[in-house]
């Protein structure tokens, strides 16, 4: 439960600065990844394992690319391309990785292969400062609140902090647009 608490108090701290768009929020996304590495070892959510492992890496090389020379005008919109190219890549990730996870004793496989495979498509657009990253997170989030309540053991704390990042999908989407356009 301690790296339950954990990673929502981080990931809470993370989605409020990154709403601001603020290069901090790589520091609190490194340690809520952390956090998830132990918390979903012990709930059997291997891919989620995997995802944390994954972003404690992408938190690291997010920070460097962050950095203050970025400027906020860089956040922009993906192509048409991009969008039925990340679409395309979610959906046959997920039937791919559903596969790998139906072999183990993961709990939810279906919705562990989808939040696995769109968070990570997620992470890199955010990495890249690109808007459509909270349309995706918005989904996932969603998604990560129906695995959380599934769970045999609820994870209350992470569905909760789910709802908030569900919230400030909203909110970052809306932030992030004034600064691409230069309202802000």
């Amino acid at each position: 439960m301690i790296f339950e608490i954990g990673a929502t108090v981080f990931g809470l701290l993370q989605g409020i600065f990154v709403l601001f768009n603020n290069r901090i929020h790589w520091f609190f996304y490194i340690v809520q990844m952390l956090c998830l590495i132990l918390f979903s070892f012990a709930g059997k959510l291997y891919a989620d394992m995997g995802n944390a492992f994954f972003y404690l890496i992408v938190g690291i090389v997010g920070f460097v690319l962050w950095n203050p020379k970025c400027g906020k005008k860089m956040i922009r919109a993906c192509s048409f391309e991009e969008r039925i190219g990340y679409t395309l890549f979610i959906v046959f990730g997920t039937i791919g990785l559903y596969f790998l996870l139906k072999q183990t004793d993961d709990y939810l496989p279906v919705i562990d292969a989808f939040t696995t495979i769109s968070s990570f498509v997620a992470t890199y657009f955010m990495v890249l400062r690109k808007i459509d990253t909270w349309v995706i997170w918005f989904v996932n989030n969603i998604c990560y609140i129906i695995q959380y309540a599934l769970l045999p053991q609820p994870a209350f704390y992470l569905l909760s902090l789910n709802i908030v990042w569900t919230v400030l999908a909203v909110l970052s989407y809306h932030e992030w647009h004034k600064i691409m356009k230069g309202k802000q």
